[in-house]
């Protein structure tokens, strides 16, 4: 005859611990639920403990091993969490302006509460509520002008538009090379000397720095003779003899 062996499950191996003596999945339940502080659990005397009992055991299951192992990482992670630093938590401080705001609103619906009952109590049936009158549509009516309001109208209209811009001649730019064909154009007809203020305008200043510009560049290539007697004497400008004068 033949005895069938019931197969060896956690619930069989009970702990016993300073703070604890009982099966490992109770202890498991009673940290889950906060009944055991599970800082003062070690759990290197729990990992010992079941690991003798497997050796005393003459054919421990591979379940068995796989049961303890859920069970125990369980408690590393419970172990862990009640090592690390928790942030604190602060409680809300209730505003006291909004306390009494709640108040004053609860003693508005009091009030409330009280006319309703006294109504209640007096049968009646009806309330009047307070509602702002319907707004009618505004009548517009069109009305055309007579005629002369309407020529006003226009003048002002027409005397409300900017002014045109006053047209602005364009003022002649005369080069230096220009005034130099012009300075040594008037030497060479007169084969005389001639004065600079006479060869220039008198009113374009543009014009007399261009022009006093182009004598000095023919004086330098020696088409012109220069002279001048004393400071701010006048300028005089003399044709160059036959074979004095360079090619530019």
């Amino acid at each position: 005859m033949t005895t069938d062996t019931a197969p060896m499950t956690l619930a069989s191996y009970q702990l016993r611990l300073p703070s604890f003596e009982g099966p490992l999945d109770v202890l498991l339940s009673l940290i889950e639920r906060e009944k055991l502080d599970i800082s003062d659990l070690s759990l290197v005397t729990v990992t010992d403990g079941f690991l003798a009992h497997i050796d005393a055991l003459e054919d421990a299951t591979p379940r068995l091993l796989a049961d303890f192992l859920g069970v125990a990482a369980r408690l590393l992670v419970l172990k862990s969490r009640a090592l690390l630093p928790r942030p604190e938590v602060h409680e809300a401080v209730e505003d006291v302006d909004d306390l009494a705001e709640q108040l004053r609103e609860y003693q508005r619906m009091r009030n409330v509460a009280n006319g309703l009952g006294e109504a209640q109590v007096a049968l009646w049936r009806s309330y009047s509520r307070s509602a702002p009158p319907v707004a009618r549509p505004t009548r517009m009516m069109f009305v055309l002008p007579p005629v002369a309001h309407l020529g006003r109208a226009l003048v002002r209209a027409i005397a409300r538009q900017p002014a045109e811009p006053e047209p602005v001649l364009m003022r002649r730019v005369v080069s230096v090379a220009e005034m130099a064909g012009r300075l040594l154009a008037a030497i060479t007809a007169s084969k005389r000397s001639r004065r600079f203020v006479d060869l220039v305008s008198k009113t374009d200043r543009e014009e007399t720095v261009a022009g006093f510009i182009a004598l000095l560049a023919l004086w330098r290539r020696r088409q012109i003779d220069v002279q001048q007697d004393g400071l701010f004497a006048d300028i005089m400008i003399e044709p160059v003899s036959a074979g004095e004068g360079t090619t530019p």
